[in-house]
């Protein structure tokens, strides 16, 4: 085998092991409450995020009506989570 064969092998490797060890970059969200507050859950519902723990939504999230059990793509940045979207 070629010097540049097992080069390029051992780059896509590599690429690939880093790829697997990086977090999940987004998660489904889901409703669990609306009233008083709208609370979204990620994680088997360990996690919890309402506007005073640092629910995050874009314009187009909270344009929508959510109502408890629908589901949402969402990022989650430290102690902070993205609602981007309904799915």
């Amino acid at each position: 085998m070629a010097w540049d064969t097992a080069l390029a092998r051992v780059i896509r490797e590599t690429s690939r092991a880093e790829v697997n060890r990086k977090p999940q970059p987004w998660y489904r969200a889901e409703v669990v409450q609306v009233t008083p507050k709208l609370i979204f859950a990620i994680a088997d519902k360990e996690f919890k995020f309402d506007s005073s723990t640092g629910l995050i939504m874009t314009a187009t999230a909270k344009s929508k009506t959510w109502k408890v059990g629908m589901q949402a793509a969402a990022l989650l940045h430290g102690a902070q989570l993205l609602v981007l979207d309904s799915l």
